[in-house]
């Protein structure tokens, strides 16, 4: 064979390679058009899914916005009402305080949200009247009446309703309290008791005023022509004189029955107490120079200086007569020698709480202003002293028994109290406790 016989099978085998070859190439661009299809197929999903994001993010923007102005609305809500609102979640943690709240039970918005209900608020009487009990028994109330004495001492009356908190799938997430603060509607119920006494005894006085006054005016009228008549000096006319006396004391005790019944119209002012004080006492001075002989009359501020002016709501001239009545008494039971001091105090929130809160029902932007009128007498007797306000009680010969049960209601009238202490050495001291709304920025929180 010669060399071109060899050659042959090299050229059978190049177009092999070259068909090789082109299926190779066309088989890697079949795979790069798949690949772009796929490309522009992702671009397109790609782009799709971006367009429902972007449409979601707006859905979720919108919602967001849409909770937001939900819950600014509720907490506008929540803190504009007079009702306080408290709710806890499922562990007992406040999750809601509003502002009513945070001024009836005297503590700072902020400070309970987070915290244990029962390490923030007394749980008071009845023990299950709270939204933690309800959170942990599902037990709602209703309207229940509640009292809690806060750290303070401050007697709070409550009226307190609770309800559970639900989920959208209806599973209990905690619950809710709802309170109102009853102090001034107990108040309220305090003064209709009084006045609808002062009205039965008021019916009482006017018809035992009328029974009474018309045979006194008879015998009045009779005893003056006796008068007349007989000799001036002789036994029958001083006998005579006597009936005009009794008729004439019977008739001021009728007069002062009727008063003491009339309900009292206050016309209140606002005064500076310490100028009110010094101007009624040196009153008194003036008008019974006589009466006080060497008795030394003090007036003094328990804290002195400018701190002790200060403004209260009063009407002068009933409030005159309480200062009036005491102070006589005062002189009175010191006989010739002694000294009367006048003391007066604006007390402050914890103070007025911690002394009287047994006497009197504050609110919780109310303390107290104290005055007490002592003398240096004898005293009065331990058993005289519950009923030293009662009408017709006296102790004076002559008296009417009229003076302090009048004080006694005019001092209700302004909403406050007043009392006796006393000892045969020490003397007495009368208590007169008026109360007074104070700034609540500067209520003190405990």
């Amino acid at each position: 064979m010669d060399g071109r016989g060899k050659g042959t099978p090299a050229l059978e085998r190049e177009p092999t390679d070259i068909t090789r070859f082109a299926d190779s190439y066309e088989s890697f661009n079949r795979i790069i058009n798949s690949l772009q299809r796929k490309y522009v197929e992702i671009k397109d999903e790609f782009a799709n899914q971006n367009k429902v994001l972007a449409q979601t993010n707006e859905k979720l923007v919108a919602l967001t916005q849409s909770n937001l102005a939900a819950t600014d609305f509720l907490n506008s809500v929540l803190n504009s009402i007079a009702a306080g609102v408290v709710a806890v979640d499922q562990n007992g943690r406040v999750t809601h305080f509003n502002k009513s709240a945070s001024a009836i039970y005297g503590i700072p918005v902020e400070e309970p949200r987070g915290a244990l209900y029962r390490d923030i608020i007394p749980p008071g009487k009845p023990m299950h009247a709270n939204a933690l009990r309800t959170a942990e028994t599902s037990r709602t109330v209703e309207a229940a009446e509640k009292r809690i004495e806060l750290d303070d001492g401050t007697l709070l009356q409550l009226s307190v309703s609770t309800s559970l908190l639900r989920d959208e799938q209806g599973r209990t997430v905690g619950a809710v309290e709802v309170f109102h603060d009853l102090t001034k509607i107990k108040k309220m119920e305090q003064e209709i008791a009084r006045l609808n006494t002062l009205a039965t005894l008021g019916e009482m006085a006017a018809s035992i005023a009328h029974e009474v006054r018309n045979p006194l005016s008879g015998i009045g009228g009779f005893a003056s022509l006796l008068e007349m008549e007989m000799e001036k000096g002789s036994s029958s006319h001083r006998l005579v004189k006597k009936i005009i006396r009794g008729v004439n004391n019977l008739n001021d005790t009728v007069t002062s029955l009727l008063n003491y019944t009339q309900l009292e119209k206050l016309n209140t002012t606002v005064v500076n107490y310490r100028d009110y004080i010094e101007t009624e006492v040196e009153r008194f001075r003036q008008e019974n120079s006589d009466k006080l002989g060497r008795i030394e009359l003090l007036v003094d501020s328990v804290t002195g200086g400018r701190e002790s002016s200060f403004d209260l709501q009063l009407d002068r001239a009933l409030y005159r007569q309480v200062i009036t009545n005491i102070l006589v008494n005062a002189a009175d039971a010191c006989g010739d020698a002694g000294a009367i001091k006048v003391k007066f105090n604006r007390l402050s929130r914890q103070t007025a709480v911690s002394r009287y809160s047994r006497r009197l029902l504050l609110s919780v932007d109310e303390t107290i202003v104290e005055t007490v009128i002592s003398d240096t007498g004898g005293g009065i007797a331990m058993e005289h002293l519950e009923q030293l306000f009662a009408p017709f009680f006296t102790t004076k010969q002559g008296g009417h028994g009229l003076g302090l049960a009048i004080s006694y209601k005019i001092v209700k009238a302004h909403g406050g109290d007043i009392f006796a202490e006393s000892s045969s050495s020490k003397g007495t001291s009368f208590y007169i406790l008026i109360p007074t709304r104070i700034d609540s920025e500067i209520r003190e929180h405990h």
